[in-house]
């Protein structure tokens, strides 16, 4: 009896993390490459167990061959992998603002690593990045995306088909609404800096001899430091109104 119970039993408990994998692989804040490999595998572990306890019941019996459990396992990874995703697209958004914004005020020079992205980036954006994922810890959204993670058992029950084209359609919007959405976020950036530069040229024009360069680049550091001074609390106020909107429309 117990031969029979052990091997079903773990069998649930894989599959619930097959699922949860990515959430700590992709996810925003969870699965940042700044956090120790030990500490994301125990959460997805702890994670595990506490949704084994609650969609346990949910989970199919395990099947006959071991063909179709190895397809029940990559399915499962894969709706895993495509909710994560979609966090880490919405995420990006600050990234594309904080380039955006460091070519507008001349600070695309200065780079360093950015933990978001994984790679090099622009200074700005790696400070946007940070302090969006700051705000996402402290306004508790994290608990958000987790608890998307295990209302999705509902929306995409175990053992059924992968609406792949769905997913794929969510995905391409989710890109465009990223990319609109970082330019929304650096939009006080660009009207600053057109006006900044048509300045720049005329006064250019009217005053032959002008060193514009020599007067203009250190007054646009500056500028660009006010501006952010000011309108970086509006700027992660609109990212997490959009960044909630978002995955409460996706995840549920």
């Amino acid at each position: 009896m117990l031969n029979e119970v052990l091997p079903a039993e773990a069998f649930v408990f894989v599959l619930i993390l097959m699922r949860l994998t990515p959430l700590v692989m992709l996810m925003p804040v969870l699965g940042d490459k700044s956090i120790p490999s030990r500490i994301r595998t125990g959460l997805a572990f702890m994670l595990s167990v506490i949704l084994y306890g609650v969609h346990g019941d949910k989970i199919p019996p395990m099947p006959a061959s071991v063909f179709e459990m190895v397809t029940l396992m990559v399915q499962e990874l894969l709706v895993g992998s495509m909710l994560a995703l979609t966090a880490r697209i919405l995420l990006a958004a600050t990234h594309t603002a904080g380039t955006v914004i460091a070519f507008q005020t001349g600070l695309a020079a200065a780079q360093s690593f950015d933990p978001a992205q994984g790679s090099q980036s622009v200074v700005v954006a790696s400070f946007v990045s940070l302090t969006a994922i700051t705000m996402i810890v402290v306004t508790d959204m994290h608990h958000l995306m987790i608890q998307g993670f295990a209302h999705s058992y509902v929306k995409f029950p175990v053992g059924e088909a992968i609406p792949y084209e769905d997913f794929a359609i969510v995905i391409t919007r989710f890109v465009s609404d990223s990319f609109a959405l970082g330019f929304q976020l650096a939009s006080p950036f660009i009207v600053y800096a057109l006006i900044f530069n048509l300045s720049l040229g005329l006064i250019a024009r009217m005053v032959q001899g002008f060193q514009v360069f020599f007067i203009g680049m250190p007054m646009n550091l500056f500028m660009g430091f006010v501006l952010m001074s000011l309108l970086i609390g509006a700027i992660m106020q609109l990212f997490l109104e959009r960044f909630e909107t978002h995955l409460l429309s996706y995840l549920g």
